[in-house]
């Protein structure tokens, strides 16, 4: 029973020295699949002519094609107004509602103010005290034998001082929407024509966008009661980075699209570039006025440009060496670094295993040793300048060396193995 025991407990401890050799190895290739911000993939010759990859030198090629940017739509200033009254008072009506086409001259809103009666009646005694005025000066003038200069003068100032008390009371009644003919036939009942609502009146057509007052509410001039904007034309404003600004110019062509779209095309051109330079983003905002077909580009929407330029002899590659990941940009460069056989060193560690186990894995290293050196691809950084259909300019974020070759074909293969090191799923 002596004997048993032993033996099971001899058996016991075999199991756990040989599961805890195991199990270090994996813990290492687990430790090697959380590398993070992985940027080269190494490929042996056999990887490379399976996947179908290509590569070439950087080179300079001639592009005429156009700059692609990203921008937001604007209202036109010169399009918009912000509404309100000159006179405090009370909304005795509202004509419209937010959401309306107004044209221009176009009631939106009414108000009743106590003191447009008083400054219609004053211009209406105004008026009259120019006419009697008048009238008297040239009755004395007509018996200028017995009237003296005097008295003529002190007439004339009277006729003028009435004449420029008129003319102001004319200005605020045209400043306050009220047509001063309306008083040319006064009969005896001189309040018969007196206007009792001031008038709110839209400047521009176009669509109100909001209203800020309710029938019975009192305003003063400092109250904005509506917000017109019309979108017959928008400005599109565009971030040119640095690298690129030397190319763009006033009137410069400009193509927009937009997802909302899809392929319409809204053309326009370049109206101003700004002068001020935003540090930050290493930008310049461009403005580009654009003739709105049917109103469907809206403040606000996020765009895509198009700005078509000429180019001559710019460091470029092929599009389909370029890798695009939200506002990462980048390609793959074949380098001059080479990577002997990797297992190499494993077959020393392992001179203490059983023969044919030894055997075997000497043949497994025999067998990629044919195959040559392991080659790597880098991931380099860009920004793009100059495009067309075929090629792109590029600025390398990174330093490239004069010897390394952009890969023009089988990039995205070389991107998914990128990811699969990066998530841990490439075999070591």
């Amino acid at each position: 029973m002596k004997h048993i025991k032993i033996i099971i407990t001899f058996f016991s401890l075999s199991i756990l020295v040989s599961c805890g050799k195991k199990v270090e190895p994996v813990a290492e290739k687990h430790e090697e699949h959380h590398d993070e911000n992985k940027t080269e993939v190494i490929l042996s010759e056999e990887q490379i002519k399976l996947m179908g990859i290509q590569v070439s030198p950087l080179s300079t090629v001639n592009v005429s094609g156009y700059i692609k940017v990203t921008g937001e739509v604007k209202i036109n200033q010169e399009q918009e107004s912000k509404v309100g009254g000159i006179i405090s008072g009370r909304i005795k009506s509202v004509s419209v509602k937010e959401g309306s086409n107004v044209k221009a001259g176009q009631v939106l809103a009414t108000l009743e103010n106590i003191d447009l009666v008083g400054i219609q009646t004053d211009y209406i005694t105004s008026k009259n005290e120019v006419e009697y005025a008048k009238q008297e000066l040239d009755r004395q003038k007509r018996i200028s034998d017995i009237t003296s200069k005097k008295t003529i003068a002190e007439l004339e100032a009277n006729y003028k001082r009435a004449l420029t008390n008129m003319r102001s009371l004319e200005q605020r009644l045209s400043s306050y929407k009220i047509n001063k003919s309306r008083f040319d036939n006064l009969g005896e009942d001189t309040t018969v024509n007196v206007q009792r609502y001031y008038s709110i009146t839209s400047p521009i057509s176009g669509n109100v966008v909001s209203r800020m007052i309710t029938v019975g509410q009192y305003v003063d001039p400092s109250i904005e009661m509506f917000h017109i904007v019309n979108t017959s034309t928008v400005y599109v404003d565009l971030n040119i980075f640095e690298k690129d600004l030397a190319k763009i110019s006033k009137g410069q062509k400009v193509m927009i699209e937009t997802s909302t779209y899809g392929n319409e095309v809204f053309e326009g051109s370049i109206a101003n570039i700004n002068s001020i330079f935003d540090n930050a983003s290493r930008t310049v905002k461009v403005r580009v006025l654009i003739k709105n077909k049917d109103n469907k580009l809206l403040p606000n929407m996020f765009v895509t440009a198009k700005i078509l330029v000429e180019e001559n002899n710019v460091q470029a590659v092929l599009k389909s060496s370029l890798i695009e990941e939200g506002e990462e940009r980048y390609i793959f460069v074949r380098t001059d670094e080479k990577h002997e056989n990797e297992d190499k060193h494993k077959e020393d560690e392992h001179k203490g295993h059983d023969h044919a186990n030894g055997e075997h894995k000497e043949d497994e290293h025999n067998e990629e040793h044919n195959n040559g050196g392991k080659i790597t691809f880098k991931k380099i950084l860009v920004r793009i300048g100059v495009e067309d259909d075929k090629y792109v300019e590029i600025f390398p974020i990174e330093k490239m060396d004069e010897h390394d070759e952009v890969v023009t074909t089988g990039a995205f293969y070389l991107r998914s193995e990128l990811k699969k090191e990066e998530l841990g799923e490439h075999d070591h």
